[in-house]
């Protein structure tokens, strides 16, 4: 009979040895808990801070340089950005041209409209485009056109190369106009387009060291590097 009180008291013992381990267990995952969550609510608080800061650096940029920004004294009609294939009607205006004086006194009446495009089939012309002339000849007229044609000089500086183009289109009816290439050449820089007797001459300057001056002679049957 005497065992049997040992025997509770024992159980009681491991009992409370058990409880005593379970709760400071619970109190170590507690504090632990507690610490990732303060250092989640740490790092929560600082993407908060470096989102705000990338947002208003991005709308200073924004604003900064393209100027998309209303304010009292600003007039701004041009999208900061379109769809695909949209197109937008941001000005137009009306006009009376007197295009003939003589017995017929032809007006033309018109509407010019300023549209604003979000792919232009001349976007590639416009970007590479460079330098234009124009002159008469004697039953001829000529245009010379300089574009960058894509293709580059290993330089650190500027070196980008350029094709010439001629458009040869005849002032009678019943010709067919004529179209030329001269390539490639660097830093181009036309000079003068001048009519001389029956033909117009093209003189243009390229590279650097030294600059060299090139003389093309045009006419609609001939198209030839001429000596300077």
């Amino acid at each position: 009979m005497k065992k049997i009180p040992l025997l509770i008291l024992t159980l009681i013992l491991i009992a409370s040895c058990n409880t005593k381990q379970t709760s400071s267990e619970l109190k170590e995952l507690t504090e632990k808990l507690t610490e990732k969550d303060n250092r989640i609510s740490e790092l929560q608080t600082q993407i908060e801070s470096l989102e705000k800061e990338n947002k208003k650096f991005e709308n200073t940029q924004t604003s900064d340089y393209y100027r998309f920004v209303q304010t009292s004294d600003s007039e701004i009609n041009v999208a900061e950005k379109l769809k695909s294939g949209e197109r937008k009607l941001i000005d137009k205006k009306d006009f009376k041209d007197t295009l003939d004086i003589s017995d017929n006194f032809f007006v033309y009446k018109h509407t010019s409209e300023i549209t604003q495009t979000a792919e232009s089939e001349f976007e590639s012309v416009l970007r590479d485009f460079d330098q234009v002339k124009s002159e008469y000849g004697d039953d001829f007229f000529v245009r010379v056109m300089t574009f960058y044609n894509g293709q580059s000089l290993p330089l650190e500086t500027e070196n980008s190369k350029t094709d010439i183009h001629i458009l040869i289109q005849p002032t009678e009816l019943g010709y067919e106009n004529k179209t030329f290439v001269i390539s490639d050449f660097y830093d181009v820089d036309i000079k003068s387009l001048e009519k001389n007797e029956n033909s117009v001459e093209l003189t243009f300057e390229h590279g650097k060291f030294p600059r060299k001056r090139e003389l093309i002679i045009i006419k609609p049957e001939l198209v030839k590097f001429g000596n300077k």
